[in-house]
Parts: structure tokens; C-alpha cells; sequence
């Protein structure tokens, strides 16, 4: 977008020069060319009577959308309330106050405006549809004089933040302050409501020591702005604020919040009349596992307690740490949100507890470091944090390693090894049983945190004695009884009846060893035989088939925003809706974290494939809900036929890969059809791949 400065004035480099031109009542004038898109709306629409002139920031943001795309002219006198030339790439971001209300201004982001909070502006423009709702396109802004923001501003809620009723407006929230994230240009404090979590933005300044307001209590006087789909959609609501004057502190956040009393893990969010919003806790223990950046686990006594933390502070097993965060409710037991800590001493490493798995369901050991032992059934190596299932009994448990795990695929592991590990363990509950009886919580499975690959011991390599063996003594055995007395037709009896018992036992092995435990789709190796089969099939009969490999766009943003639980969840319900989309002949696959892989057999064209792969990206692009969570993703599918991408199964996998990273790079949301001609970074990419 192309901008014109007129006028005589000095040549200006800094803010500081533009304030102190324009204390001499010298005025700025900028004008904008304006979108292509807006002129062609206005030229299309050609009213028969002219459109009147909007003259407050109320009209134009009170416009319908399909009367903001008319492109109504707008001349405002309006402060500005705030300017950030970073915070979007397709335009700086700019609110603008007066009498009536306040409305987003969409100017270009370069060249930056020497302009800041309190700035008195004369603009002229028309009105477009905006990203959510209503917003001016400036042809000209003048700057007409000096002043400061409104000093007063209504306070609202979230239910009101949320609603969309205050969009765009000069609002005030109050607030805890739990996190400060910090970015080259930005700054953005995290805040608890009464009405639930809000963030706040305002541009970075030099100087202030942000990280200080942690566990203030505030009143920000901002600018609320929607978060929002593609199809303009609130899904949220963010808040920006032109700087620290805008904060008003209502209660200091203490200044060092390791000499806080210290509360022990038992009487976290235990019952306190009269506590509205909860500032930081401080406790103390003895760590039991960290994993950098994600987690730190400590035990005080005979509890134990694990939290999500970004700090990357080395701490051993077994050193003496002090812990500063935020109590909220977590899977079984109260945790810390934005948790830090620090390094009191060093100790000796705490002993585990030996427990059975059906003592770790009670309950009662949850964030302590333990030992079980279990039968190894299957593993998933290639997840960021690989993982074991064993069996111990009728139940299983998840066993987690820390993520990039050194020389785990030479670790010597085998299924059906009796292997002992020792971790934190960490329950999970059964979120519908507990909310629908009394609400005390119900364990609905167990995980557990290794620390490290040497936290597992193999006590037993498989037993040659497998069940094919056992089925062939069996039968032995039921030869030679066909010639003896009597009696022995009732062993025969007995005999066959635990035939059966280890049928059954060995169809369900072999179901878990073919299938992903988290979706129960078949994994890479079943894939695999059915790929192969479907090949004989097409060459004897001379028809087609085609491979789509369907990866989720950004799934580890659902991980981090809402926990690796409600990741589960919509991973799960991304395999049904895959195979919605397809036909039952068909076989859907899960081959890692967030990839599926879809066998389409006797297909008759390639367009068979495509309009599959359509269906695929147009169902997988609607709301997930799964309880009170809401998640969207997209999908990248790529696909690949035979025989025109290969004729064999390593090929056309490499083929659907390359073709899916193709999709990726060009943005995302769609398919792209595997050609020979694909680009050579994609191909390679596959080809490592598989």
C-alpha cells in the first residue's frame, strides 16, 4: 500500500520530533491508496443515491456487515488509543476514541506512523467488512493536535468481552496477573478474570520491569478485540493496551515470592471462604523428575505433585527446590499454573514406592514417584515422548519417556518382556462419571513419567512358550487321549476349553499389536498387509487404488493451549470422521502422532481418489467439541494412485508423503495429487519419512 506525506515540515525521525512538531500546531497529513478490494466493492455497488457520510465511530461500527461492504464514506475526528505496526502482517493495528465509541482503523505497516496513544486524528475513509466486525479503510489521516487517552472507561466482564457486545471498545478489565510473555516487539500479560482467563497486549518498551506485575491484581484499560475463524466466527477475545500507564495496580504482587509462606501440596484449592481469584502459592519439596520446559515433579512427604512449567533451570533428582505458581484444578489432583522455582539445596534421590497397578488405580499415589512391573504389548516411538504399554493383569498402563529420547530405536526392548519401571505416576480421570454422580473423581486410566530410558529394567525376555507352541502341544496331547480310558475324556474337556481361553487371549494380543491403542485403528504394520494384498489384487484384476496421507495442521497448538487430554480426544475423533468420509471397504490408519494413513482399493479413476480426499478435508475442518473445549484444525492430504505414483508399497507411501508436504507448503487446508514432477525438497522429505 502505497502513502504520500504533504505538507512542509522538518524531516521527522523519531516520536519524540512528531510530538515536539506537533506542540507547535504544525500538522501531519498521510494519504493511503486504497485496497483494490474496496475500490472494486465500491465500484460494483454504485448506489443510485450517494451514500451518506459517517461522521462518529459508533455508525461505522454499527454497520451490518453487508452495509460495511457498501464502503459508506467516513470522516472522524478521533484519539487514538492505540497504534502497533507489529502485531499483524497484513496491517498495523490502530483503535481509535471519540464521544461515541471506538472502532479499528486498518492502515498499512509500513511506513511506520510516527504516531502514539493520545494523538488527535482527522481520517477519512470508507467502510469494509473487517476480520470480525466493521472497520474504517483510511484514504487520508491528518494529525490535527495532541491529547491523551479517555481516562475513564466502563469495566465489563468476560460474559460481556465474550459476547462480542464491546467489540473494538475502550474498556476496563480487572484481573490477576499469572503469566508476562515477551516477544522482540510485544509484550502480553496473561490475566484472570472473574469470568475466566484474558490476554493483554501492549507494545514493548524499554525499561520496565515487567515480570514484576506477576501476581498483581489490575485494572488495564484497553481496546477489546476479537479472536476469530476464517469464516469470521468469535472463538475468543484478546485486549490490547498503548502501555503501562493504562495499568493501574490495585494490589502489588509481593516483591519476592519464594518468602511467601510456605503451603503444603495437601492444602492446595482446599476450601477458603471469601477467595474470589487465588494468587501464587509457595511450596517446597524434593524433585522426582523434570523434563526442561514442560514438566517438574516434587514429592514433600507423602505427596506428590507434578506442573507445567517453562523454565528450562537444570534440577536434579533429588534436589531441595522452592516452587512459586498458581493453584487451579488439574486431572486428579490441584496442580500450579506458570509454576517457577528455584534450586534451595541438593539431597538424595527419594525412594519409590513398589505398587501394584491396581493400587495405582485407587488413586492414591498420583504425582509420587513409583515402581510396577507389567508385560511389555506394544510401543510408539515415533510420538514426541515415546511411549510403552504394559499389562499387568486386566489393565494397562501408558509408560512415557522424555521427549528425543538418545538411541531409542536400539533399546532393547521386546514385546512381551517383563520389564520394571519406576516413574511419577499420573492419573487420569473419568471426566463424565465424576460430574454425573457425587463428584468425587473416578481414575479412568494411568500413566507413567519416566525420567530417562535407565528407569526401565528388563526382568524376563519373552518366553519361547508362545501360543502357537502351546496350540501345537495341545493337540499332541489330545491324540494320544483319543486311545485312553475313560476319564481321559474328561480331561479332553477341560483341555478344550483352555484352548479356547488362549485363542481368545491370543486374538486380543494380536488385535492390540495390530491396532493403535489411543483411536483402535490399525497401525503402520496391518496397513502394510492390507497395502500389499490390495497390490496383488489391482494387477490381477487391472484396476487402481491410491494411498492418502492425511497429517493435522498444527495439532501441537491444541497440545499446548489445551493439554495433551483433550489432544487425545480430538485425535480420536479425528479417526472418525476420516472414516465417515470414506467407504467401508477402505482401510484408515494411524501411523503417529497426528498422521493417518487412508488405503483406497479398487477405485475405477483418479478422480475417485480426489473427491475422497475432498470429503477428508472438509470434514476434518469443522469445530471439534469435546466437553466444554472447542478445537479447529485443518488438514495437508496427500495422494497418490497406482500406477501413476508408484507400483509398489515403499513408493507410493514416499509418493502420498511428498504430495502431502507439497499440500503443506503451498498453505495448508487441502490435498495435493502426487506427481512425478513434485519438488525435490518434498520428495526427499518422504523418502526420509519412510
Amino acid at each position: 500500500m502505497a502513502s504520500l506525506v504533504t505538507g512542509t515540515h522538518p524531516n521527522l525521525r523519531s516520536v519524540t520530533a512528531v510530538r515536539r512538531w506537533l506542540a507547535i500546531r504544525t500538522s501531519f497529513v498521510w494519504t493511503f491508496a486504497l485496497a483494490s478490494a474496496a475500490l472494486g466493492a465500491q465500484e460494483t455497488a454504485k448506489p443510485t443515491l450517494p451514500l451518506r457520510t459517517l461522521l462518529t465511530a459508533h455508525e461505522a461500527h454499527s454497520l451490518p456487515p453487508e452495509e460495511a461492504a457498501r464502503a459508506y464514506p467516513v470522516h472522524l475526528r478521533a484519539v487514538v488509543t492505540y497504534y502497533d505496526p507489529y502485531i499483524d502482517s497484513r496491517h498495523a493495528a490502530l483503535f481509535v476514541h471519540d464521544a461515541t465509541g471506538s472502532i479499528f482503523i486498518a492502515v498499512p505497516s509500513l511506513p511506520l506512523l510516527p504516531i502514539s496513544a493520545g494523538a488527535v486524528l482527522d481520517i477519512k475513509g470508507r467502510t469494509d467488512i473487517g476480520d470480525y466486525a466493521p472497520i474504517v479503510r483510511p484514504s487520508q489521516i491528518t494529525v490535527v493536535g495532541q491529547s491523551h487517552v479517555p481516562e475513564e472507561a466502563p469495566q465489563v466482564t468476560m460474559a460481556q468481552l465474550t459476547s462480542g457486545a464491546v467489540d473494538g471498545q475502550w474498556i476496563e478489565v480487572e484481573g490477576l496477573i499469572h503469566a508476562v510473555r515477551l516477544t522482540p516487539t510485544n509484550v502480553t500479560f496473561e490475566l484472570a478474570t472473574l469470568g475466566g482467563p484474558v490476554s493483554a497486549t501492549t507494545p514493548l518498551q524499554a525499561g520496565p520491569n515487567y515480570e514484576s506485575f506477576v501476581d498483581s491484581l489490575v485494572t488495564i484499560h484497553a481496546n477489546s478485540a476479537p479472536v476469530f475463524n476464517r469464516t469470521s466466527q468469535m472463538v475468543g477475545v484478546h485486549l490490547y493496551f498503548p502501555g503501562l500507564d493504562q495499568v493501574k495496580v490495585i494490589q502489588a504482587a509481593p516483591a519476592d515470592p519464594f518468602a511467601l509462606p510456605v503451603v503444603s501440596i495437601h492444602d492446595l484449592l482446599r476450601y477458603t471462604p471469601n477467595v474470589q481469584l487465588r494468587h501464587r502459592m509457595h511450596l517446597q519439596g524434593t524433585v522426582t523428575l523434570q523434563w526442561p520446559g514442560q514438566i517438574l515433579c516434587i514429592q514433600h512427604a507423602s505427596e506428590g505433585l507434578c506442573m507445567q512449567t517453562a523454565q528450562f533451570t537444570p534440577a536434579k533428582t533429588g534436589d531441595r527446590v522452592d516452587v512459586v505458581g498458581f493453584p487451579i484444578p488439574s486431572d486428579y489432583k490441584a496442580t500450579l499454573e506458570n509454576a517457577t522455582f528455584r534450586v534451595a539445596a541438593s539431597g538424595a534421590a527419594p525412594s519409590p514406592a513398589s505398587i501394584t497397578l491396581a493400587q495405582a488405580f485407587q488413586g492414591g499415589h498420583d504425582g509420587e514417584l513409583i515402581t510396577i512391573d507389567g508385560v511389555l504389548v506394544d510401543e510408539d516411538r515415533a510420538t514426541a515422548n515415546p511411549t510403552l504399554f504394559l499389562r499387568s493383569g486386566n489393565s494397562f498402563i501408558a509408560v512415557l519417556l522424555p521427549t528425543a529420547v538418545a538411541g531409542i530405536e536400539n533399546l532393547p526392548w521386546q514385546d512381551g518382556s517383563l520389564l520394571r519401571v519406576t516413574g511419577i505416576c499420573s492419573i487420569k480421570i473419568d471426566a463424565q462419571g465424576s460430574t454425573q454422580l457425587e463428584g468425587a473423581v473416578r481414575t479412568q486410566s494411568v500413566r507413567l513419567l519416566l525420567r530417562s530410558p535407565e528407569d526401565i529394567a528388563v526382568l524376563r525376555q519373552p518366553s519361547w512358550w508362545t501360543p502357537r507352541h502351546a496350540l501345537f502341544t495341545v493337540a499332541i496331547v489330545v491324540l494320544f487321549t483319543i486311545a485312553a480310558i475313560f476319564w481321559i475324556v474328561l480331561l479332553r474337556r477341560r483341555v478344550r476349553q483352555q484352548t479356547q481361553v488362549i485363542r481368545s487371549n491370543e486374538e486380543r494380543l494380536r488385535h492390540m499389536a495390530e491396532h493403535d491403542p489411543l483411536t483402535d485403528l490399525p497401525n503402520r504394520t496391518l496397513f502394510y498387509d492390507r497395502l500389499n494384498v490390495a497390490l496383488e489384487r489391482v494387477r490381477r484384476f487391472k484396476t487402481t487404488l491410491a494411498v492418502l496421507m492425511v497429517d493435522l495442521d498444527r495439532f501441537k497448538e491444541v497440545n499446548d493451549s489445551l493439554g495433551h487430554h483433550a489432544g487425545d480426544q480430538l485425535l480420536c475423533q479425528v479417526a472418525q470422521r476420516i472414516g465417515a468420509s470414506v467407504r467401508k471397504t477402505d482401510t484408515v490408519a494411524r501411523i503417529g502422532g497426528d498422521e493417518f494413513i487412508v488405503l483406497l482399493p479398487d477405485l475405477q479413476t483418479r478422480n475417485d481418489a480426489e473427491q475422497i480426499a475432498a470429503m477428508v478435508v472438509s470434514s476434518l475442518s469443522k469445530p471439534f467439541d469435546f466437553g466444554n473445549l472447542h478445537a479447529s484444525v485443518s488438514v495437508s492430504v496427500g495422494v497418490c494412485t497406482y500406477p501413476d505414483g508408484g507400483t509398489d508399497a515403499t513408493t507410493l507411501l514416499q509418493g502420498a508423503d511428498a504430495a502431502m508436504y507439497q499440500a503443506k507448503a503451498q498453505g495448508r487446508n487441502g490435498y495435493r495429487v502426487f506427481t512425478p514432477n513434485m519438488s525435490s525438497a518434498a520428495w526427499q522429505s518422504a523418502q526420509h519419512h519412510f
